[in-house]
Order: C-alpha cells, then structure tokens, then sequence
C-alpha cells in the first residue's frame, strides 16, 4: 500500500483508481479523468515514475485497445492503464472495428481478429498530439 500511495503521490493526479494486492498493484487511469489524450499522458507520467515507458496495447482477437505500461513502484510488480474507444464504421449488421497497417492503410475488421502487424485505430488518432504521443510511446 505504501508502494501504491508514493506512486499516486509522487504523480500528483486524481482520477485514479488503485488496487493492491500482496504480489502487485493495478493503477487504472479511469475514462472521466480526461480526454483520450490527457489520459495517455497520465499512463506516461506513472510509467516514468515506475522506470518504465506506456505504449499502446491491443487485443488481437477482439476490439480493445489501452494505453498500457509495466514497472515497479518500490519493488513491486505495477500495471498502469487506460482504456481507448477502438473506432468503427457504420455496417448491416453494426458497427465494425477499424485496423490500420504499418503502412497507414485503415480496413474494417468484420471479425474483430486484428490483422498481424496492424493496430486498433483509437480516439487517440483523432487528436493530432495524442496520436503523436502514441507513436513516440510505440
């Protein structure tokens, strides 16, 4: 708990949501903390905190994303997180997912099985400055 209250301390946020275990703790930057950017830019903060570095994290057998880091906050173990909205397009059957190649070419994803080599598009490629913080974090 201590571990977990000098990180929260030491970052100067609010808006988080801590849970700690004997082998671990969990940080969750939660969705009303701030826009999809500001967020990733707390998952960043908390990770430079914990000696590590935030990239984005996706799923790849269904559409979820997150801003996600791993260090250790006094010794122990430390996962910090923020969700990101995946965007879709307007279907028959409802909305689909929307991947992009490395080489910058977005796809639908009926299936929802992100393609090797691809990534979920975000809210964040919405924001110019998120977007880049993302690829910098990559």
């Amino acid at each position: 708990m201590r571990a977990a209250a000098g990180l929260v301390e030491e970052s100067g946020l609010a808006g988080l949501s801590v849970t700690c275990s004997g082998e671990q703790i969990c940080v969750q930057v939660c969705t009303w903390a701030g826009d999809p950017g500001q967020r990733a830019a707390q998952v960043a903060l908390l990770a430079q905190i914990a000696g590590t570095h935030a990239c984005q994290h996706d799923s790849r057998t269904s559409a979820f994303s997150q801003i996600q880091a791993s260090g250790q906050a006094g010794g122990i173990p430390v996962t910090i997180f923020t969700a990101l909205e995946v965007c879709t397009r307007p279907a028959g059957a409802g909305p689909v997912p929307l991947a992009i190649a490395p080489g910058g070419q977005v796809t639908a994803v009926p299936d929802g099985q992100l393609p090797a080599g691809s990534r979920w598009v975000t809210e964040l490629d919405d924001e110019p400055a998120a977007a880049a913080l993302t690829r910098e974090m990559a």
